[in-house]
């Protein structure tokens, strides 16, 4: 994500004549993607994501749980990011399609945080039977801020880890190290030989000097250590760093699982794992002390250290996309609300000192979010803000706020639009609170939309969610300028399909030709007519 800026500029100006004079069969052969140009799959695949929304709204018609049509809004994405990212393979792929690559993945991640918020949600019913025995459970019971900061945290760390290029450089790199990762055998040798090398503990945070190709194999574990707690895979991480010998952070990734597993932070003492807070205290200073005088370590090292024990720095200052930054700020929100719980538990006998940022609200879900805004310009982290915090008010004006900055630039922004009209619909299907001036505003972005990529058969069902004489005149207002009778008739029949009334919007339709060709001597016009007192006919 680009933290300075957003431009997420997509000419599709082109629609209308490319899909009307091209082609192409469901079923693309290899040949077809070497030649066929960028354009024309943007186009297609737009086309068929903005049907595939409209046919599983229609669809929801018939079912009862938001959550159902969250996760039909997923799959969509996820079929559209994997058609995108096959062409995206090929060495010339365009700026255009990567902006809508990446445009598909932060809608899909808001979708990912609606059903992980609604999962947390089902998992309450759980954690209530750990109620006043676990200090994590009563935690998320009891503030919803520490429950929602759980949720962004592991929501982070999955996007992370579904990144398709970074994942596959991942699983490459850690294949490569669980068979070559024995570290320090070059150190080991030249020690024999009477070299001056690593004269303090191999596996501490604080050793010496070490042989060139150990720290560069050293370098490249820690890395792929810190991606892998980037992306909340503890277990595979505490696989690598025990096959690699170094097993000085395996306490402290152990420990870290205290903030995803209740059954870790017992209130009794007569449980074996209550005894393990005090260890995440002593480890955490021990490590604080370590960063805080940064000799000897690498980097990565620091960053490492530091991420495990809920520090900010130097993480933060070191990440510069918008994604790993936000990920910071939660791990060390999360990290400090359950020090602050322990803490308050075991009565402060092993204060971690962390609790302070939680009590100055400098670690919070909106001051988080703030921070943020700064360098970040796109429309995707303030919709992901309103969504955690269940504002479905704010989350509306704030879409509708950015759609009044481009509203002569529609074209420029199809899927944002999509993606936001469809959030609008969500909000009416699941009865949250909307401010109907803002909602209908939005929607009336996106049926603009439709009309100028000449999505004509999907207009209907998305006008019909407008109130009645908005809907009316802006689809007799487009009908009316329809020259092809077969679209006519799409048109005519999708609406019928939407339930609009279609005496009314014939009538509308009829008048507003006569309005404009009071003496019918052009041709389309009086085919147009004719097939609307046809209609009329039919349907009286």
């Amino acid at each position: 994500m680009n933290n300075s800026k957003f431009d997420g500029n997509i000419s599709v100006s082109t629609v209308g004549s490319l899909c009307s004079t091209q082609e192409i069969d469901n079923t693309l052969n290899t040949t077809q993607y070497c030649f066929l140009r960028d354009d024309f799959f943007l186009i297609k695949v737009t086309q068929a994501l903005f049907e595939d929304f409209q046919a599983k709204c229609v669809h929801s018609e018939n079912i009862n749980e938001s959550f159902d049509l969250v996760a039909l809004f997923y799959e969509i994405c996820s079929d559209g990011i994997a058609a995108f990212q096959k062409v995206s393979m090929r060495p010339e792929k365009t700026t255009a399609l990567t902006s809508v690559l990446q445009q598909l993945l932060n809608e899909q991640q808001a979708y990912l945080l609606l059903l992980n918020l609604a999962k947390m949600n089902r998992m309450l019913n759980d954690l209530k039977n750990l109620e006043k025995q676990s200090i994590l459970a009563d935690l998320l019971i009891t503030d919803v801020e520490s429950r929602r900061l759980l949720v962004l945290l592991e929501w982070c760390e999955e996007n992370a880890y579904n990144e398709p290029e970074a994942n596959a450089e991942l699983l490459n790199e850690y294949a490569y190290l669980e068979k070559n990762c024995t570290l320090r055998a070059e150190t080991l040798h030249a020690r024999i030989r009477g070299e001056n090398f690593c004269d303090l503990d191999l596996d501490g945070a604080l050793h010496g000097r070490l042989h060139n190709k150990d720290e560069e194999l050293e370098s490249r574990v820690y890395s792929v250590i810190y991606t892998l707690v980037r992306c909340g895979r503890i277990d595979e991480a505490l696989s690598l760093l025990e096959k690699a010998g170094l097993y000085s952070l395996v306490p402290l990734l152990q420990l870290r699982k205290m903030s995803r597993n209740a059954a870790l932070t017992p209130f009794s003492i007569d449980e074996s794992s209550y005894y393990l807070a005090r260890s995440r205290s002593l480890l955490k200073r021990t490590v604080d002390k370590i960063v805080s005088k940064g000799t000897s370590l690498s980097q990565v090292e620091a960053c490492l250290w530091s991420v495990v024990v809920g520090r900010l720095e130097p993480a933060l200052s070191l990440s510069s996309r918008t994604e790993d930054r936000l990920w910071c700020y939660l791990n060390a929100a999360v990290e400090s609300r359950l020090d602050a719980a322990i803490t308050n538990a075991h009565n402060g006998d092993f204060d971690v000192g962390i609790g302070r940022e939680v009590e100055n609200d400098d670690l919070r879900i909106n001051s988080i979010f703030d921070e943020i805004a700064t360098a970040e310009r796109s429309p995707y982290y303030t919709i992901y803000r309103h969504i955690v915090n269940d504002d479905s008010l704010s989350l509306i004006a704030s879409m509708d706020m950015w759609l009044e900055q481009y509203e002569d630039d529609l074209e420029k922004f199809p899927h944002i639009i999509r993606f936001m009209a469809h959030l609008v619909l969500l909000l009416r299907f699941s009865g949250q609170p909307v401010q109907e001036e803002s909602a209908n505003s939005v929607m009336r972005s996106y049926v603009r939309l439709l009309v100028s990529l000449k999505l004509y058969s999907i207009v209907p069902y998305y006008a019909n969610k407008l109130p009645l004489e908005m809907a009316e005149e802006m689809v007799v207002e487009f009908m009316c300028q329809l020259e092809e009778e077969n679209v006519r008739k799409d048109v005519l029949a999708a609406a019928s399909v939407a339930k609009m009334d279609g005496v009314r919007l014939c009538k509308k339709i009829f008048n507003c030709i006569i309005t404009r060709y009071p003496v019918i001597e052009e041709v389309i016009s009086f085919n147009f007519l004719f097939l609307a007192l046809l209609f009329l006919h039919f349907i009286s």
